[in-house]
């Protein structure tokens, strides 16, 4: 616990340092302009859940790839590879940071838009749960690459097969035949968080999203054993 304290002071200070919280804040106030742009088209709810989904995959997966990948460069893996610490912590400290962010991130998107008319809860618990998804996947897909340009063509399938159950939201398919894929519980939580939803439907989509969150980490623990950390 002590070395996962360590790691996190560091890597907020090497996140600023490189400006990844100002990144995240530009990025907020890029999709909150969005957003008041086609607020006169009427209720834009579901594009606000669309918006504040595709957060954690900037924020996380992008964020998660990139550091990985510079790291790789540096040789930062290698040192920390020697280094007597628990090798995981190198990655939980920086999922942890890069949840919190897109959380802060999202919470200002949604007060911006709805202000305090929406459900804290469910916004902040599907958001983290999300992000720590999407960045572990992130840490994962790029420990799989040699290079940025091979991370980015890995991407396109995940953000594709990430972005099937929004079409659920316009109308495009039945939720039974998404339930499954790792984000439907993400967009759905994100939805109980601007419109009341069943209890018990509630209970089965945190379950599916900690269960692919638990999952992601598991994996993302496999894959970089054999990577050099």
């Amino acid at each position: 616990m002590k070395e996962l304290g360590i790691f996190l002071k560091w890597d907020s200070i090497l996140f600023y340092r490189n400006r990844l919280f100002h990144i995240a804040v530009i990025i907020a106030v890029m999709y909150t302009g969005i957003f008041f742009l086609l607020k006169p088209l009427g209720n834009l709810t579901y594009m606000l859940i669309v918006l504040i989904f595709n957060d954690p995959v900037v924020t996380g997966y992008i964020f998660g790839g990139v550091i990985w990948l510079f790291d790789k460069n540096q040789n930062t893996l290698q040192a920390v590879s020697i280094l007597p610490v628990n090798r995981y912590d190198y990655l939980l400290s920086k999922i942890l940071i890069l949840s919190l962010l897109s959380v802060m991130v999202s919470l200002v998107m949604a007060l911006a838009i709805r202000g305090l008319d929406f459900n804290w809860i469910h916004l902040i618990f599907s958001v983290f749960l999300a992000s720590f998804m999407f960045s572990a996947t992130g840490f994962t897909v790029a420990a799989l690459s040699r290079n940025f340009n091979e991370f980015l063509f890995y991407s396109i399938p995940v953000f594709i097969f990430s972005a099937v159950p929004l079409l659920y939201l316009f109308g495009i398919g039945k939720i039974l035949y998404i339930v499954i894929l790792p984000t439907t519980g993400c967009v759905e939580i994100l939805r109980a968080s601007f419109m009341a939803m069943n209890s018990w439907y509630l209970v089965v989509m945190y379950s599916l999203l900690i269960f692919w969150t638990v999952i992601s980490w598991h994996i993302v623990v496999k894959i970089t054993q054999n990577r050099k950390i």
